[in-house]
């Protein structure tokens, strides 16, 4: 799945409308209607306010991970305390 259509997907989870989110992020809704439809990549700074908002790793917006939290807040598996 593309980072656009997972960008829509989570949008349209929480009923929300391109208008709401894109100003809920300080971007234009033309604007999140190209990165939904893979016309646009987001830049760093919108991506990080997606995932937040969202509660998502910025991995999983980008398409690295199966599953929203893929990487968010989790240690390397053969981390040591």
């Amino acid at each position: 799945m593309k980072n656009g259509h997972r960008i829509a997907e989570l949008r349209e989870q929480k009923g929300w409308t391109q208008e709401q989110l894109s100003a809920s992020i300080g971007i234009s809704r033309a604007a999140l209607s190209h990165y939904e439809k893979n016309r646009r990549k987001p830049d760093y700074e919108t991506l990080d306010r997606l995932a937040d908002l969202f509660q998502v790793s910025i991995d999983y917006l980008l398409g690295r991970g199966a599953s929203p939290k893929d990487s968010a807040g989790t240690e390397p598996a053969d981390s040591k305390e």
